[in-house]
């Protein structure tokens, strides 16, 4: 597997740490107490989410008794309402899956330690959660020009010799925006936690933060690119084909189809007829094809892995989505097939593109559909596709056994994260 990125520096307020509450509800009311006819309100100040303090005090257009008086009153309020500040919805597990996949961890952040002694280590510039993953951050106050300048960047690019290419920067305003684009580094934002009303031309957007991971890993052995190579070559001519007339473009996006067959059959060693029977009988422009696979959890807070009877490996159960199915049904139909269970969906986790989460060797474009199902009853009996149904404890995983072509561990850990969370906001690749 290949690390697009080898340093992934966060933002904090917004990005990792919903602090939007706390920070804006108390800065309205000494706004408003210094400033009684403001036409400030709560939304208009959530402007200042990832601002550093000088800037705020020159937008507002306080002198500084006045900003001294705000900043103090400011701090009491914060920690008044210092319970709502927490990390999102799963962010903290994504940090601890990058660390342990050995991805170099970062903190640039508009937080300022001169407050901390006042607030504690509900402001930290490195809040005690994030130090068994990170250990660099750089506050507002360790730099001469903060965001939108892009000094904190360089100073982590000094501090780490990162490169540019090899750094991303996730956050969630257009100042954490500005301050990648001055570096000039890729930016992600970090969809779950902003208040931009206006699109920008970042590097990724983040939806979620398990979405970061597929950013971060690919695959990219020689091997892998071949495979890549022959289904573009294969698209180009199945695409080709859908709208040639001419006898001689068709006798080439024939030949192209038939190149594709032959590589894939070289790299897999699979019979070229079986190759064929695969990709040249299909017709019309060419589509991904649709996995769905089910995520069912008992009252024990386990999930369910079917053995495979071809490979002996474990596996999510699922497979193609037929014809005359949607993804619920189909969902549930290769449950009943697989694991001789009758199960419910219950929550969507997302449309994953497999090129980004497995090792598939298909000669197609594979999106994944994966959904939680509540289990129910159902005997098992083993079968042509399965020897055995198993629920496991996520520490109970045997990951040497999995068949990643179907199921990774990062796969399985993205469903129990959306087990867990109230309001998940489904993975879309």
């Amino acid at each position: 597997m290949k690390t697009c990125y080898k340093h992934v520096v966060f933002d904090l307020d917004g990005t990792v740490y919903n602090t939007e509450k706390a920070y804006m509800e108390s800065l309205y009311c000494i706004v408003k107490k210094l400033m009684p006819n403001t036409k400030e309100n709560v939304k208009t100040l959530s402007r200042f989410m990832g601002t550093a303090i000088p800037d705020i005090q020159k937008e507002l257009g306080l002198d500084d008794d006045t900003f001294k008086t705000l900043c103090e009153e400011w701090i009491d309020g914060v920690t008044r309402y210092q319970d709502t500040i927490r990390p999102f919805d799963g962010i903290i597990s994504v940090i601890a899956l990058l660390k342990e996949r050995g991805i170099h961890l970062g903190i640039v952040t508009s937080r300022d330690y001169r407050f901390t002694s006042k607030l504690g280590a509900v402001v930290s510039p490195l809040p005690v959660e994030l130090t068994p993953y990170i250990k660099i951050s750089i506050s507002a106050d360790k730099v001469e020009n903060p965001k939108p300048a892009p000094d904190s960047l360089l100073k982590y690019m000094e501090m780490t010799g990162a490169k540019r290419e090899e750094i991303l920067y996730i956050g969630d305003t257009y100042n954490d925006y500005l301050c990648a684009l001055n570096c000039g580094i890729d930016f992600g934002l970090a969809v779950w936690g902003t208040n931009l009303n206006k699109s920008v031309n970042c590097t990724h957007h983040f939806l979620n933060p398990w979405d970061i991971i597929s950013a971060v890993f690919s695959y990219d052995s020689l091997n892998y690119r071949f495979y890549r190579w022959a289904k573009e070559i294969q698209a180009i001519g199945q695409i080709g084909l859908a709208f040639s007339t001419n006898v001689f473009d068709i006798e080439r996006f024939n030949r192209l189809r038939e190149i594709s067959a032959e590589i894939l059959s070289t790299m897999t060693e699979a019979p070229i007829e079986k190759v064929r029977d695969a990709i040249l009988t299909d017709r019309g422009y060419i589509t991904p094809k649709i996995d769905t696979r089910a995520a069912v959890f008992n009252e024990n807070d386990e999930i369910l892995l079917v053995k495979e009877a071809k490979n002996g490996k474990w596996s999510l159960p699922g497979g193609w989505c037929d014809e005359s199915e949607n993804i619920r049904s189909n969902t549930i139909k290769e449950v009943r097939e697989e694991a001789g269970m009758a199960v419910n969906c219950v929550k969507f986790v997302g449309m994953l593109d497999k090129d980004k989460w497995n090792r598939s060797s298909q000669p197609f474009h594979i999106l994944m559909a994966l959904t939680i199902c509540r289990y129910g009853d159902g005997q098992f009996v083993p079968n042509d596709e399965t020897l055995e149904r198993r629920f496991f404890k996520l520490e109970d995983i045997p990951v040497d056994e999995l068949r990643v072509g179907t199921t990774t561990i990062e796969q399985i850990r993205l469903c129990f994260e959306a087990l867990h969370t109230e309001n998940w906001v489904p993975v879309i690749d």
